[in-house]
């Protein structure tokens, strides 16, 4: 009751009288064991009067966690109350304070003081109103600084600051930050091909951008003098200019929201990103377009699919398996007027044509950044796309790129960096005629989209090496040429990605004959088919084209199986009805039921060696039908695994290679399997002699050779993993599988 009544009295008469003495923004009464009131918020820079009413008492606010100590000398009061004093509080916090005579404070007589600012991280509040708040719409720049310098949202830090970061906005510490409105952070993502999130994220571009724009200090606008030079957190100079019309400038961005003030620092808006010297400004592939030195670069990896690569961002949370980042080595376009001049193109255009212009970008991106200082004499780099290697050299010359002189390095970009070179890498390129001429391959796309094949692309190969890959990139036709030699074998394969449709190609001689169309082995809309065994000036006895269907009910494809044509010359093909023929990972058949390729074979017997597909066998087949038309071979029976069929004559010979007599017949088999290095080949008569060629699953001829008898098959080099040999000797051929490990 006691207490109770010294409130009353001090809300009265005599409380005029105290504060009268102690003059001050906010008031506590000290009574018997008491503050009041024990706790209260007040702004930075407000006064607080301490008065006692009774009893003996101090002010002690010397406690380690106060952002400042202060204290006031004990003195008796009474009931008009006697000024203690005033206490001016300068620094936010939290302030905590006790009598400390005797055992007061365990009696309860303490009390705490709020000081309440508004700092930096608090007036960025305020910025999230929306494009259409006072401040101009810089929201997202205000986020980026809450996240990155220490702000706090109902006690707990916001986004995640990296490691290191410079800086405390709610700090004491005062700072001067420009912030870039709605607009220029829409043109950073865009020109670094990121979003708003991943932006956020990219702390190791972020950080330091950020930096270069917080200034120690207070600079209001009146502060901003022509020609002054600012020192910011990032380390580097922010140059101010002051116009005619009294608009400031810092660098090339102009103030259009001045003097957002806070405790510790001002805040100013503008309408571009401040970037410091050395800094990343784009991708690869923006630096590229925005040199006037590559426009003939630019243009050839614009026509090639590449732009998108380049402009990847996979460094943040792996970016949805987007690829990079790079080393581009960017060509000039004097380079490449010299490289066309040089190899007899009738103009820049005829190089960036031809077929031979992917695999030159190829040679010039290096997946990985190697700045100049990561580069060493004698470095080789593995290019793009396994094309080849980049063989760096480094002498009194300067930095080469296989031979080819960097005149300009370090051009940053947020994925990658690019190096400008003074020629064309070399490139070795083939003859344009074989013994046989050259042949022509037109690929056509009646009724696809800009995007052309849609991935899909075309494989040629000459007894299965491959010699060519294309793919088009647009709607119509695009050719390309291939020198061909007498005996050569080709096979065309088409690689489907599962999206593409009404693609067709052709293939014609060199007087424009036409050696075989796609279009004729399908219906519209349908993928088009392979074609196996081609024979350049037409050498050879052939029969003619016969089609092989594979079926397969389950919709996997032959998995792990193949089917091995041979006629008396040899091998004609190796058909792989695969569900991953590129070796990519992903099942590029799945859910075809049906698969047509075509073959050359000649006069006289023919084999059809089947190795059985491992998954659903009995679900899988094929026909075959004869250059008519007809169907003579029939094995799509879904009852059982289908069987070879051996020495089918599709037209007579009068002559056979191939003959029993003299063999003993003996089961030819491979030992040991599975295969580290090498492996025997048994069964075999002992002047029986043999070639052997080794397929991988896609189909490729990894491996040849040659032998006598029993013999040794040395695969140490080849990658682990299931494979097909093709064996033929004098009397039988035989398909057998090993697995390499």
């Amino acid at each position: 009751m006691k207490h109770l009544t010294l409130l009353f009295i001090f809300a009265g008469l005599n409380a005029a009288f105290a504060q009268a003495q102690c003059e001050a923004d906010a008031t506590v009464y000290l009574t018997d064991f008491l503050f009041t009131p024990s706790e209260f918020t007040i702004s930075v820079g407000q006064t607080v009067a301490f008065v006692n009413a009774e009893g003996t008492h101090n002010v002690d606010g010397t406690a380690e966690s106060n952002p400042v100590s202060f204290f006031l000398e004990e003195t008796e009061g009474n009931i008009d109350g006697v000024c203690m004093g005033t206490v001016t509080f300068d620094v936010p916090g939290v302030y905590t304070y006790t009598s400390s005579i005797g055992v007061q404070p365990e009696l309860g007589m303490t009390g705490t003081i709020i000081v309440d600012a508004e700092t930096l991280c608090d007036v960025m509040l305020n910025f999230w109103g929306g494009m259409e708040n006072e401040y101009m719409g810089a929201y997202s720049s205000a986020y980026a600084f809450q996240s990155y310098f220490g702000c706090t949202f109902f006690g707990q830090t916001a986004g995640w600051p990296p490691n290191g970061t410079p800086a405390n906005l709610e700090g004491l510490d005062e700072y001067t930050l420009f912030l870039p409105n709605e607009s220029a952070i829409a043109g950073l993502q865009q020109l670094i091909n990121l979003n708003s999130f991943d932006l956020l994220y990219f702390t190791e571009g972020m950080l330091a951008g950020l930096s270069y724009h917080m200034v120690p200090g207070v600079y209001l606008a009146e502060d901003l003098q022509d020609g002054a030079l600012l020192p910011t957190v990032e380390g580097q100079d922010l140059a101010v200019s002051v116009l005619d019309d009294g608009g400031i400038m810092l660098n090339n961005a102009s103030v259009i929201h001045e003097d957002i003030v806070a405790f510790n620092g001002v805040i100013h808006v503008i309408n571009e990103i401040l970037v410091p010297e050395g800094y990343p400004g784009a991708t690869t592939w923006d630096v590229i377009v925005q040199s006037p030195e590559h426009t003939i670069f630019e243009q050839a990896l614009l026509a090639e699919g590449l732009a998108t690569a380049l402009r990847g961002q996979p460094i943040l949370n792996d970016n949805g398996g987007e690829e990079g980042p790079f080393t581009v080595f960017a060509p000039t376009d004097d380079a490449f007027f010299a490289m066309a001049e040089a190899n007899g193109f009738e103009s820049v255009d005829a190089l960036l044509s031809s077929q031979f212009i992917d695999n030159i970008l190829d040679a010039h991106i290096v997946p990985g950044v190697y700045e100049s200082t990561d580069l060493f004499n004698g470095m080789n780099l593995a290019a793009y796309d396994n094309s080849g290697t980049v063989n760096i050299t480094i002498d009194d010359n300067g930095v080469q790129a296989n031979t080819a002189p960097v005149i300009q390095a370090d051009m940053l970009a947020y994925n990658g960096v690019v190096h400008s070179l003074g020629e064309v890498m070399p490139f070795d390129f083939p003859d344009p005629e074989g013994t046989c001429g050259a042949w022509t391959i037109t690929m056509t796309c009646g009724f696809g989209g800009p995007d052309g094949w849609e991935g899909s692309s075309l494989h040629v190969f000459a007894d299965g090496s491959e010699v060519a890959s294309e793919t088009m990139l647009s709607a119509g036709s695009e050719s390309f040429s291939i020198p061909v030699d007498i005996g050569h074998r080709i096979d065309v394969l088409y690689n489907d990605n599962g999206w593409g449709q009404y693609h067709d190609y052709f293939i014609t001689d060199n007087y424009g004959n036409v050696v075989f169309s796609s279009d004729d082995w399908g219906v519209p809309g349908d993928d088009p088919c392979n074609v196996y065994g081609l024979n350049p000036c037409d050498e050879d006895p052939t029969c003619g084209l016969i089609e092989i269907t594979f079926t397969d009910d389950s919709g996997d494809g032959w998995y792990f199986g193949n089917l091995g044509v041979y006629s008396e010359s040899g091998i004609e093909a190796n058909i792989f009805f695969n569900p991953d023929f590129d070796g990519d990972g992903y099942a590029d058949y799945i859910g075809f039921s049906t698969r047509t390729a075509v073959v050359t074979v000649d006069e006289g017997e023919v084999d059809f060696l089947v190795t059985a597909p491992i998954v659903y066998p009995n679900q899988c087949g094929y026909t075959v039908k004869n250059p008519e038309g007809d169907i003579v071979i029939d094995e799509s029976s879904t009852n059982e695994a289908p069987q070879s069929t051996l020495n089918y004559v599709i037209c007579e010979s009068s002559t056979s290679s191939l003959t029993e007599e003299g063999s003993t017949n003996q089961p030819i088999s491979i030992f040991p399997n599975p295969v580290e290095a090498v492996t025997q080949l048994q069964g075999l008569d002992a002047n029986e002699a043999w070639e052997v060629q080794i397929l991988s699953v896609d189909g490729q001829v990894v491996h040849r050779q040659r032998g006598v008898g029993n013999g040794t098959l040395d695969v140490v080099t080849l990658p682990n993993g299931l494979y097909t040999v093709h064996l033929q000797s004098d009397s039988r051929r035989r398909a057998l599988h090993f697995v390499k490990r």
